[in-house]
């Protein structure tokens, strides 16, 4: 699947946000978000009070079946003995980017706001010894499909030092699933006897919004300039 604009758009803001902490006062930033749940972790450049970053995040899984026994063979007129083997494959890359804005200060408690984008890439592959035309399918209906998601939230983090710090997280995600196929056909017109070819367009789309709580360790890399 083709990443979309707003995602190379996002990834070109990201490389100036580095360019400009490369120059300036700022600080390599970790974080890790652990939990049951879909989580991972993220790569960013602390600059004042921003934080913007990057990270991503894979699912991979696979699923396989196998069935046998007896059926009637209409090629010989006999019953046979048959094995079918099926295996599907897959992955999904999920590349995120975000900003994160400190926004108040009280002692060693920072209270900040976060946002971010994700885009969802689907990889996947099917091995069907009954139906060799089953991958070729399998790629038309992925090739049509198009997720991507959006995080925004509110948090506070508890420095324990300048460099490391655990948050408490709140907020909403937003995940979009659209896919498009076309399937053709003929039409047949029963008061002329004309037969013309006709092409069907599918469009689904649905949206998500669940709410989401997460627990954060984070660690800021001194800075040179510090030392």
């Amino acid at each position: 699947m083709k990443i979309k604009k707003p995602l190379l758009l996002n990834l070109v803001f990201t490389a100036i946000f580095c360019l400009i902490a490369t120059k300036s006062n700022a600080q390599f930033a970790f974080s890790v978000s652990p939990g049951i749940q879909l989580n991972g972790a993220s790569f960013g450049y602390k600059i004042k009070k921003v934080v913007p970053f990057v990270s991503l995040q894979v699912l991979n899984g696979s699923v396989s079946s196998i069935e046998k026994g007896n059926r009637y063979d209409r090629i010989t007129g006999t019953i046979v003995s048959y094995e079918d083997k099926v295996k599907l494959t897959g992955s999904i890359y999920m590349p995120t980017v975000g900003t994160k804005y400190f926004f108040k200060q009280s002692n060693k408690l920072k209270a900040y706001g976060i946002m971010s984008f994700t885009k969802f890439i689907i990889s996947a592959s099917i091995e069907n010894s009954s139906n060799i035309t089953s991958n070729v399918d399998l790629q038309k209906q992925l090739s049509g499909i198009n997720i991507f998601g959006g995080l925004l939230g509110f948090g506070t983090e508890y420095f324990f030092d300048d460099n490391f710090s655990i948050g408490g997280e709140f907020g909403m995600r937003m995940i979009y699933f659209n896919q498009k196929r076309e399937t053709s056909g003929f039409v047949y017109n029963q008061n002329t006897g004309e037969i013309i070819t006709s092409k069907t367009t599918f469009d689904y789309t649905s949206s998500f919004k669940p709410t989401y709580a997460r627990i954060s360790l984070n660690y800021y890399f001194a800075n040179p300039s510090d030392k």
